[in-house]
C-alpha cells in the first residue's frame, strides 16, 4: 500500500485560512446539488438547484505552488493569499425546473438533461446547444467515454451515439430506472424498481436481487459496484462472482459511495465517521467484516465521501459544512474546511487527484487545489 501520510500543520495553519488559501470559492446564488469534471480535465461543472449550470476552469492564475515560500531563517513554509480577484463562473440559463442531471460528455464539455427530456451540450464556457428535443423527463443519464450515452425515461432505457445522435438500441424490457453507470467493458449497470440490471447491448439484461436506488459507484477496474438500497442501506456486488453484500446499519441513507483503487476499499456516507470496508475481506456475512477505521468519529453525520484516485486518502463532507481528508485505515485526518452550518452536498476529486471540488446547500461552489508533494 502507498505509504501516503497527511501533513501535520502547525497551529497557525489550522485556522480557517487554510481553506481560503488553497481554494477558489464562488457563490452562484443557488444550492449546489451535484458536480462533475469534464473528460479533458480542464473544467468542473456545478449543477444548481434552480436548474442552472455553473462552470469553472481548473487552470488557476495563482496556483498554491506559486504562492509558497520557505523562510530562510526558520525553514518554515508559508503560503501567501491571492493578489487578484477570481474570474467569475460561467453560467447557463435554467435548463430544468429543478436540479439538472449532468455528466461529462464523451467529446467536449458536458451533457445535461433538461425539461421534458431535452439533452443539451454545455461547453466549458457555458454555451448551450440542444442535441435532442425530448418528449418526457429523464430520470438518469450516463456516458461511456467511448462515444455512447444512455438515458432513462418512463418508457425505458435508450442508447445513443453522441456523434450522430441516433438511438441505436433500447433495453428489451420496460424498465423504470433512476440510476445508470457504464462499466469499463461497455456493460451498462441499471438501478431500477425491478432490481439491479447489467445489460450488454445485443443481449438480454442480467437481473440481480438488489434493490438498488439512484446513483451508483464503480471500482476503477469495474470489479465492484455499489450504492444505496431502497431501504436506506448500502449494497455491494463483486462482479466476477455476483456475490452481494448488503449493509443496513446506517444512521442516514448512504447517498454517497466511493471506491478506492489504491487501498482496495469502499466508503459510504450516512455515519458519524467515514464508513469504509476493505474489499479484500468484503462484508458478505457481517457488517463488521473488513470494516476500516478512517479518521475520527464525530457528532455530525458524514453526507458525502470521495476517495482519492491515486493515494490511500478519502475526503468527507459533513452535514455542518466541514470537509476533512483522512488517511484510509488510520485515525489521521486533515481538517480542510471548518464547519459553516450548511451541508456539503457534492464532493469529487479530479482524475489526476490535484483538485477537490465541492458544493454546499448554502450555494458555495469551490475548487481546492493541493500543492505538489503536500501528501507525502
Amino acid at each position: 500500500m502507498d505509504q501516503t501520510t497527511l501533513p501535520r500543520p502547525d497551529a497557525a495553519s489550522v485556522q480557517p485560512a487554510l481553506f481560503e488559501l488553497l481554494a477558489r470559492s464562488w457563490t452562484p446564488g443557488a444550492a449546489v446539488t451535484s458536480l462533475c469534471f469534464d473528460r479533458a480535465g480542464a473544467t468542473v461543472a456545478f449543477a444548481l438547484a434552480d436548474g442552472r449550470i455553473a462552470l469553472a476552469a481548473l487552470t488557476d492564475a495563482e496556483p498554491p505552488e506559486k504562492r509558497i515560500r520557505q523562510e530562510v531563517d526558520t525553514g518554515r513554509t508559508t503560503i501567501r493569499p491571492r493578489d487578484k480577484a477570481l474570474p467569475p463562473l460561467a453560467m447557463t440559463e435554467a435548463l430544468e425546473d429543478g436540479p439538472a442531471r449532468i455528466v461529462a460528455s464523451n467529446s467536449h464539455g458536458f451533457l445535461v438533461a433538461g425539461r421534458f427530456g431535452q439533452i443539451f451540450r454545455v461547453t466549458p464556457r457555458g454555451q448551450v446547444l440542444r442535441l435532442l428535443k425530448g418528449t418526457q423527463p429523464v430520470s438518469a443519464l450516463a456516458t461511456d467515454g467511448q462515444g455512447r450515452f444512455a438515458i432513462a425515461q418512463e418508457t425505458g432505457v435508450t442508447l445513443y451515439d453522441e456523434t450522430d445522435l441516433v438511438p441505436f438500441q433500447s433495453l428489451p424490457a420496460r424498465c423504470r430506472a433512476d440510476g445508470l453507470h457504464f462499466l469499463p467493458d461497455g456493460e451498462l449497470a441499471i438501478a431500477s424498481e425491478q432490481g439491479l440490471l447489467l445489460w450488454r447491448p445485443g443481449s438480454p439484461p442480467e437481473r440481480h436481487p438488489v434493490q438498488a436506488e439512484g446513483a451508483m459507484a464503480i471500482a476503477t477496474d469495474g470489479g465492484w459496484l455499489g450504492g444505496a438500497t431502497r431501504s436506506g442501506g448500502l449494497w455491494l456486488m463483486q462482479r466476477n462472482s455476483h456475490h452481494i453484500a448488503q449493509i443496513g446499519n446506517f444512521r442516514a441513507p448512504p447517498g454517497s459511495t466511493s471506491f478506492s483503487a489504491p487501498s482496495g476499499a469502499v466508503f459510504a456516507s450516512g455515519a458519524f465517521r467515514i464508513a469504509g470496508w476493505s474489499l479484500q475481506d468484503a462484508p458478505f456475512t457481517s457488517d463488521a467484516t473488513g470494516a476500516l477505521r478512517n479518521g475520527r468519529p464525530g457528532l455530525v453525520l458524514i453526507d458525502t465521501v470521495a476517495a482519492h484516485p491515486d493515494r490511500p486518502l478519502v475526503a468527507a463532507g459533513s452535514a455542518d459544512g466541514a470537509v476533512v481528508v483522512a488517511q484510509i485505515g488510520q485515525p489521521d485526518e486533515m481538517l480542510l474546511r471548518h464547519a459553516s452550518g450548511s451541508p456539503v452536498t457534492a464532493l469529487c476529486w479530479s482524475a489526476n487527484g490535484a483538485h477537490l471540488a465541492l458544493g454546499t446547500a448554502a450555494g458555495d461552489a469551490a475548487i481546492v487545489t493541493f500543492p505538489p508533494h503536500l501528501f507525502k
